[in-house]
């Protein structure tokens, strides 16, 4: 669980976009920053990232165990090699920021432990996280896309999830893996808790259980991109919510022309995050994070 004044800084940067849009579907949603003097808030998202990487890299078993000093080292030396036009971390980090937060939607294993070593991407799913409504579990399995181009990110997500999604028993080698890895059975009901790890180590039919798919999706925004440096700029008011609004409406119906993969089980959810400049945002967490691996 993450600490009370990291929530209250996640509620102070990242809001929802909150005027629904023709083009998405029911349970879709958009999520940007403010601004500041005029400037988009990506640096300071950049020091949020840092104190949330813990609470992704790390079990909550080790966030107790480990003394304070080694918290920070140890989960940044899980955080991929890879060059950062490469590697699939932040937009993970992103995603379990989203789903935990906003969604109060827990992850049950910490995949960012799992990889060999630090050079590989996590492999299968982006996430692995569940909800529980009416004693009945969601699993929330994920794909993150970090991109600079909207149709980029759409195309990589497209290609990923018709792989993981068309094969079923590809989704259900996966979870058994996952199965000897859960970690949340100190805290969920016992009865939940083996609910939860039959959906998970293969001893109940994937055609049963309830499987959505949040898909975050990331892109240098060209309306936000001109407000910046143009002063204040109100968010909750139009031009702001109409000019973004528009642009938020092209990019959902360009979502939805792909043939995305179905199943009656299967209920995808896509998240847009416009940025200013993903590239510059990247190289940023990168320099944090070679500082906190020593």
């Amino acid at each position: 669980m993450m600490d009370d004044s990291i929530k209250i800084r996640i509620s102070n940067q990242i809001f929802k976009y909150e005027v629904r849009l023709p083009s998405s579907g029911l349970d879709d949603n958009t999520f940007t920053l403010d601004f500041f003097d005029g400037k988009y808030r990506q640096d300071d998202l950049v020091g949020l990232i840092r104190d949330v990487v813990p609470y992704f890299s790390l079990t909550a078993d080790e966030m107790r165990e480990l003394d304070p000093s080694e918290i920070n080292k140890r989960s940044f030396t899980r955080i991929s090699d890879a060059r950062r036009q490469a590697k699939g971390d932040y937009g993970e980090l992103m995603l379990f920021l989203i789903l935990s937060i906003f969604y109060d939607v827990p992850k049950f294993v910490t995949k960012a432990r799992l990889r060999s070593t630090t050079r590989e991407q996590i492999k299968g799913f982006d996430c692995a996280h569940f909800s529980v409504e009416n004693d009945k579990i969601t699993l929330w399995l994920g794909e993150a896309k970090f991109h600079k181009s909207i149709s980029g990110a759409i195309s990589s997500a497209l290609s990923s999830l018709t792989d993981h999604l068309n094969d079923k028993s590809r989704i259900a080698s996966e979870l058994k893996l996952l199965g000897g890895e859960i970690e949340i059975n100190k805290t969920l009901d016992r009865k939940l808790y083996l609910q939860l790890k039959s959906y998970v180590d293969g001893g109940k039919s994937l055609d049963s259980v309830e499987i959505a798919v949040p898909v975050l999706l990331t892109y240098d925004s060209k309306y936000i991109g001109q407000c910046c440096g143009k002063g204040k700029v109100l968010m909750d008011k139009d031009p702001f919510l109409s000019e973004l609004g528009t642009e938020l409406t092209k990019h959902f119906e360009d979502i939805y022309k792909k043939a995305w993969p179905k199943d009656s089980n299967i209920k995808l959810v896509f998240f847009l995050f416009p940025f200013e400049d993903v590239a510059k945002l990247k190289e940023n967490i990168e320099l944090v994070e070679q500082a906190m691996k020593f």
